[in-house]
């Protein structure tokens, strides 16, 4: 019986090193949104819709946004009287930890964290321009 006791912590141990779902980090994202002017200044003010197909949510720059993550890129458009639109196609990218699912457990975590979203992140910081469309992925600025 302690034998199987040992085996049932060190299994459970292995399986929640990768698991998004059991590490806590969640199915949803903050992320700081500001809007700037093509000269690169700072233009507060402007309306946000961040959208992806787990839902969307609106914010006035400079703002947090709660955004639920998922395999999908996240949609950004900013408007702002005076000025041109500013839209943006946000990557979302595979955290790490999915490889640890696959590998530690048996892929039954990596599917869990894909259905719910946990498995993937978007870049912590959107800059948008007015005026431009414009990629972010992880690792831009």
């Amino acid at each position: 019986m302690k034998d199987w006791l040992s085996l049932s912590l060190v299994a459970l141990t292995i399986l929640s090193t990768g698991c998004s779902t059991l590490t806590g980090e969640g199915t949803s994202q903050n992320l700081s949104v500001m809007t700037y002017t093509k000269e690169d200044t700072d233009l507060p003010g402007a309306k946000c819709e961040l959208k992806n197909d787990e839902g969307s949510w609106t914010g006035v720059t400079p703002t947090s946004v709660m955004v639920h993550r998922s395999n999908k890129d996240l949609m950004v458009k900013c408007s702002k009287e005076g000025y041109q639109d500013a839209r943006a196609n946000v990557v979302s990218k595979t955290k790490s930890n999915m490889w640890g699912n696959v590998v530690f457990g048996g892929g039954v975590g990596a599917i869990i964290d894909h259905n719910n979203g946990s498995a993937y992140q978007y870049p912590p910081v959107l800059k948008l321009i007015m005026g431009q469309d414009t990629t972010i992925k992880e690792g831009t600025k």
